[in-house]
């Protein structure tokens, strides 16, 4: 209604400039006629009309100008509307025709900037969202240029991504995944598989490829999630039944060959007879600690409460080295316990005793004759210390890597000592100490001896007894 209204008025400024510039040609003619005749009085005459034609033509232009200037602002505006552009409202007065449609694209050009500010804020939360993720995203275009990548993405691809649009090939080199890249384009279908991609370490991803089809384009999604850590785990359960299943099937195999020998006559050899029934004990014995390490194990990673109580630790050790004073003397090792007598410490007794006995055993079976094992202890204002050193046959530095894994054995150094076990004790002292929150170090030299040093938090009066 303000555009006809204004056009309207354009109109009317066009007839009233055609009918002043009419009358100034009459004006005209009438001068020149009465300049011809000498009519002063005419030329008088003539020369007001003009004036007042003049005044009015100056008038009428003015007007004309200010309603094409304005005409001018509101296309600009327009324009600036149309292609999602910031404009400066338009002010006119209020008997102006244009009054109303300018208002109208004020209104207008106000809202489209409030919705482009929501968009542009909703476009910052998402990218943050997605920069902040635990996978991998990478977004392509059909022209196969990357559009938008985030930080997790460059680290696992471990290249830096450019924020500027370039072909994906520059960021991605494992060829497995460019293949799959290469095969959603050319089938427009999304795809889904594990991929490996080996650097200085070897991962797998979990990597999904996502055809997205928009309303006259496409764009292809590339997520991946490193699920290294579950494929290993994955592997460890593997390892740990393979290895299980093995160590239990000795001493099951063992107990069912001797029980069978005895029962088809054997048991008449009184000798055979005793000597087959300690076989059977030995291997029952061995079978039962296995069994109750693997418990221990379970019991360990489901949880346990902590009764955490203050100890006499030199008191304390004495106290568990009694039970391998003969184990010692039978393998001529000589045990010290250089914890100073009054030495107090929190801790819960079945959790230490347990590591305590675990890395003594060990300290002893794997020791030379006329061997030592020294226990001492040490503290600071964030943690004590408990070392068990022996002066053993020491381990490898291949095996110290992988000395707490589940029925790990270092070949080299530990199956010649023909020393009985169930491969699991170092793996329950490690268990043990990681979920006090400790740490557990080894440094070991093939012929010198280990010392092993556990670090303890101290814990406070102040801490619950219960943990």
């Amino acid at each position: 209604m303000s555009s006809q209204l204004g056009m309207m008025t354009l109109n009317k400024i066009f007839r009233q400039l055609l009918t002043i510039l009419i009358l100034s040609i009459a004006v005209l003619v009438m001068l020149f006629y009465a300049v011809s005749k000498n009519d002063r009085d005419l030329v008088v005459f003539s020369l007001i009309v003009m004036a007042v034609i003049v005044g009015i033509l100056i008038s009428v232009a003015t007007r004309y100008h200010q309603h094409v200037k304005i005409l001018q602002q509101l296309e600009s505006m327009t324009t600036s509307i149309v292609n999602h552009q910031p404009a400066a409202p338009l002010f006119v007065e209020p008997s102006n025709p244009y009054k109303g449609l300018a208002d109208q694209l004020n209104e207008l050009q106000s809202r489209q900037q409030d919705e482009s500010k929501s968009i542009e804020n909703s476009n910052t939360e998402l990218i943050t969202i997605l920069s902040s993720l635990p996978v991998g995203i990478m977004v392509i275009d059909s022209t196969h240029d990357v559009i938008f990548s985030n930080h997790k993405m460059a680290t696992m691809l471990g290249k830096n991504v450019l924020t500027q649009v370039h072909p994906y090939t520059q960021d991605i080199r494992n060829y497995e995944l460019l293949s799959l890249i290469d095969d959603v384009f050319d089938s427009h279908k999304s795809r889904q598989t594990e991929v490996r991609n080996v650097s200085d370490t070897s991962v797998t991803w979990d990597t999904s490829v996502l055809y997205n089809q928009l309303e006259n384009d496409f764009h292809v999604l590339v997520i991946i999630y490193d699920i290294s850590d579950l494929i290993n785990v994955k592997q460890m359960q593997i390892d740990f039944l393979r290895n299980a299943s093995h160590e239990l099937k000795t001493p099951i195999t063992a107990i069912s060959g001797f029980t069978k020998t005895l029962l088809d006559g054997a048991m008449n050899d009184k000798k055979s007879l005793v000597e087959f029934l300690k076989i059977i004990d030995q291997q029952s014995e061995q079978l039962a600690s296995l069994v109750q390490d693997v418990l221990t194990i379970s019991h360990i990673q489901n949880g346990n409460n902590y009764d955490y109580k203050v100890l006499n630790l030199q008191a304390f050790i004495d106290s568990e080295l009694t039970s391998y004073k003969s184990m010692a003397a039978g393998q001529h090792v000589t045990i010290k316990n250089n914890v100073d007598d009054g030495v107090r410490v929190t801790a819960d007794s079945n959790m230490l005793t347990r590591i305590l006995r675990n890395l003594v055993s060990n300290a002893i079976k794997y020791n030379r004759p006329g061997g030592e094992i020294n226990i001492d202890y040490s503290a600071n204002d964030s943690f004590w210390q408990l070392q068990v050193a022996d002066t053993g046959i020491g381990i490898a530095q291949k095996d110290v890597s992988r000395l707490f894994e589940r029925f790990y054995r270092a070949d080299d150094s530990r199956t010649k000592q023909r020393v009985s076990g169930t491969g699991l004790g170092l793996s329950i002292v490690k268990e043990l100490v990681d979920a006090v929150g400790g740490l557990i170090d080894v440094k070991s030299q093939r012929g010198v001896g280990s010392t092993f040093t556990i670090e303890f938090p101290i814990v406070t009066e102040d801490d619950d007894s219960t943990k």
